[in-house]
């Protein structure tokens, strides 16, 4: 995961989201498989757009991503979003919600533009959204968009 390509201009924030990349990949969990197939194209505070190629091993019997695998990017991206917004502490989430609406496939060997931004974020809960772009993010091929709802763990100073 080390060797993820993070473009960003502020020098600061890329090299608090690859140490972030790499604490969260030194474990063998579901979603280390995505993110090691993405790239991330722009990081900003409360936003990131990650890129990857649709690999035949995430793709239904049309060859095309299968919808489960978009639910799970959606996922994976959008806490990736939330953590965005203070790389400096991070504090885990867990979903509350999760939805989806597919409109376009995606196809085996394509490129596709993941962008996800957190649009409000309390104490407790935070709220994203995610659009799917096939081959580039201006596009205008839209293969799916998701909302994604995590409530924030925050440690009681009991």
């Amino acid at each position: 995961m080390a060797n993820m390509i993070i473009k960003s201009n502020d020098e600061k924030m890329k090299n608090q989201f690859a140490s972030l990349l790499s604490k969260w990949t030194q474990f063998e969990g579901f979603d280390k498989q995505f993110l090691e197939l993405c790239t991330c194209e722009k990081l900003e505070k409360g936003k990131v757009v990650m890129s990857m190629i649709v690999n035949e091993r995430y793709c239904n019997i049309l060859s095309n991503l299968h919808g489960g695998a978009i639910a799970t990017l959606t996922d994976v991206i959008s806490s990736i979003a939330i953590l965005t917004t203070n790389l400096e502490v991070i504090v885990p989430s867990v979903s509350v919600e999760i939805g989806m609406v597919y409109s376009s496939p995606a196809p085996i060997d394509r490129k596709i533009f993941i962008v996800s931004s957190v649009y409000k974020q309390g104490r407790n809960l935070a709220f994203t959204e995610t659009t799917i772009y096939l081959d580039s993010e201006d596009s205008g091929i839209v293969v799916a968009k998701g909302s994604h709802t995590k409530f924030i763990v925050n440690k009681s100073k009991l």
